[in-house]
């Protein structure tokens, strides 16, 4: 039986009560439960190839009972894009992210794509006003809140932007990537050292900071921000630290807290989780918080490493699950855990702060944690749809895919032997994840395994803004010869808008300086189609001037999306052929000088940039299709399974 929450009124009253009821009352006549594993990123060439290896035994099973096909993903394939088309069963143009990265057309300025955090309000007294809380820029309704309305019973572990969580009635959920530090920030690191030279210290670096310790005797003092204080705009919340070597037992290192609690470490050694206490000044607020140390180097060098300050789960600064009560239960059944969304230290990795291995480690621990959530949570029942989320795949994939390339820059022969199949290895801590689902579910379940995009190589970086000034669309200031001009101003600063047709921000976005749309356009809207299709063109013939192959494979316009967000999409997209992405210094809006360079980043596997139909995500089922997969059909699919009307504005099919 099939109906909609929203048909039935009768005189103007909701029947949905009744028909709630119904649902719950008739779980057990039904078909089954649904349970879906996401894995971001998994790229299904290897899985094949594991599969025919026979290294993957769970989900060969799996396959056995139904179908492995390869999934069609979104324009671009980003994880934010994707995983928004998973939920609302719409494309961008419906839910309206395009990119990790957008742009205030009237003032250029770039921002997040998916929401921000909007600080607490306070009175001139210091009294709180407004609690702090987090805007999702995301439009459209996720089909687990469609299926809570329904009366279905939803557990929804660790999903990627969809923060903060819906309010679930008859379910819980734990919000995934998307979860923010204290400082309202993707992630924040800290690193102490003796080691930090005067040039490093200098460095503006991405995700972090590093401090330096300078020891008077055995003893180093340190100050620094923690955080912005939101009662006082201009001025920071700081934390002191005390680094004392240890007299009594060589090969330790103490951290002194302010309150006189002490860390003490040996090489190599994690801290418990530390509980903060932070006092806004002149105000009766608290913002709570938790991290760990790492001790890297303890010795005659001391460095260590502290994560990003997160969200006390029993504190948080916003609700970070659904019920809210359900973060503290977390805590009080397993202890402390990791609240950031961005839960892999991908930047402190890249900055050399941690090491290969303890990355390593830090994924199993943490693939380990939410699939003992998972499992426990199925053990307990009372669900009709799961859903388990995790990252690590394309994490591991981002920074290790230079140990699997030998034609990459990064190539390290000798590296290659020891992390040449740390992917590999992520996947079949997947599989085991899959053995240990299908063992606690029933034959009536449905069970549906993918990820959102495939991955590839990034070995070149495409400087997308160099192009369009060397073509004559983006001007400079101060420089007339498009042949040489550049600019190292990152976030679109510097550039003359006068004289600009076209701009690009984010990985692989280009703007039309539009008039009327643009603070300072200059694009007649009756030339919009024309130099829309003159930039397409170009774009589809530029080459690799070093190796002479193609660099773009299509290039998208939105002609390519629809909905109701469809004016606050980018012009034109660029999808990469293999091998290509745009720089991080031209996502954020900056010109180097070569428009193409090698990209000599441990983040060197990608996917964000590459057309989407190079690069399709997984599916695997214990039922069989006979139909190509999208990944906005997994929506629908699981509400037709669960008895429940596929809401009109779903873009999606059923697959069953």
């Amino acid at each position: 039986m099939k109906f909609a929450r929203r048909e039935f009124l009768l005189g103007g009253l909701s029947l949905y009560p009744i028909y709630k009821n119904f649902f719950v009352s008739k779980g057990k006549n039904r078909r089954g439960r649904v349970v879906i594993l996401g894995f971001d990123g998994v790229e299904p060439t290897i899985v094949k190839k594991m599969l025919s290896e026979k290294k993957l035994p769970s989900i060969a099973n799996l396959i056995a009972r139904g179908v492995f096909t390869s999934l069609n993903t979104t324009i671009p394939p980003q994880s934010p894009t994707a995983w928004s088309s998973f939920a609302t069963s719409k494309n961008p143009g419906a839910h309206g992210i395009y990119d990790f990265i957008k742009r205030d057309p009237a003032t250029y300025l770039p921002g997040v794509s998916l929401g921000m955090v909007h600080p607490p309000e306070f009175d001139s007294n210091g009294n709180l006003k407004k609690a702090p809380y987090f805007e999702n820029y995301r439009k459209g309704e996720s089909f687990w809140k469609v299926a809570d309305e329904y009366g279905a019973r939803c557990k929804v572990i660790n999903m990627p932007y969809c923060f903060p969580p819906d309010e679930l009635k008859n379910g819980l959920m734990l919000s995934g990537l998307g979860v923010p530090d204290i400082r309202g920030t993707e992630s924040f690191f800290y690193a102490f050292s003796d080691r930090f030279t005067t040039e490093e210290l200098n460095k503006d670096i991405s995700g972090g900071t590093k401090i330096k310790l300078n020891f008077q005797g055995n003893e180093a003092k340190v100050e620094f921000s923690v955080s912005k204080n939101p009662y006082e705009k201009k001025s920071y919340i700081k934390l002191s630290l005390v680094f004392i070597k240890s007299k009594e037992s060589n090969g330790q290192i103490v951290i002194k807290l302010p309150d006189d609690r002490e860390i003490i470490l040996k090489e190599g050694e994690w801290s418990q989780w530390i509980e903060w206490v932070f006092k806004v000044p002149n105000t009766d607020y608290t913002i709570y918080a938790i991290s760990r140390f790492w001790a890297r180097e303890v010795g005659e060098h001391t460095y260590i490493y502290m994560t990003p300050f997160q969200y006390h789960p029993e504190h948080p600064i916003i609700p970070i699950t659904s019920p809210s009560s359900y973060s503290t239960e977390l805590a009080k059944r397993y202890g402390l855990y990791k609240t950031i969304g961005w839960n892999y230290d991908t930047h402190a990795l890249r900055q050399d702060v941690i090491t290969e291995d303890f990355f390593i480690e830090d994924v199993k621990k943490t693939m380990s944690w939410h699939e003992k959530l998972v499992l426990d949570e199925i053990a307990k029942g009372d669900f009709d749809l799961m859903i388990g989320m995790w990252m690590a795949t394309d994490r591991v994939a981002h920074l290790f895919w230079r140990f699997r390339d030998p034609t990459h820059p990064m190539f390290e022969e000798d590296k290659a032997r020891l992390y040449g199949e740390v992917l590999e290895e992520t996947y079949k801590i997947m599989d085991r994840i899959v053995g240990n689902v299908i063992n606690c579910i029933s034959q009536d379940d449905l069970l549906i395994l993918m990820s959102d995009h495939g991955f590839t190589s990034y070995n070149r970086g495409f400087n997308l803004t160099t192009w369009l000034i060397r073509e004559g669309y983006l001007v400079v200031e101060g420089q007339k010869d498009s042949t040489t001009a550049y600019n190292d101003q990152p976030y679109l600063q510097g550039y003359d808008w006068m004289k600009t047709k076209a701009y690009a921000l984010g990985l692989g976005s280009i703007y039309l300086n539009l008039e009327g749309r643009e603070g300072e356009g200059i694009v007649n809207r009756a030339e919009y189609n024309r130099l829309v299709d003159e930039i397409r063109n170009k774009l589809l013939s530029v080459k690799d001037p070093t190796t002479g192959k193609p660099i773009v494979k299509n290039v998208y316009t939105k002609k390519n999306y629809s909905g109701i967000s469809l004016s606050s999409a980018p012009d034109l997209i660029v999808g990469y052929c293999e091998g290509y992405q745009t720089t991080k210094a031209s996502a954020k809006g900056s010109a180097p000088k070569d428009i193409v360079e090698d990209n000599r980043d441990k983040w060197s596997g990608d996917h964000v940039g590459t057309a989407y139909e190079l690069i399709p995500g997984m599916f695997i089922s214990n039922i069989n299709i006979n139909t190509q997969p999208d990944i906005k059909d997994i929506a629908p699919t699981t509400l037709s399974f669960l008895g429940i009307q596929i809401p009109d504005d779903f873009e999606g099919k059923s697959l069953i």
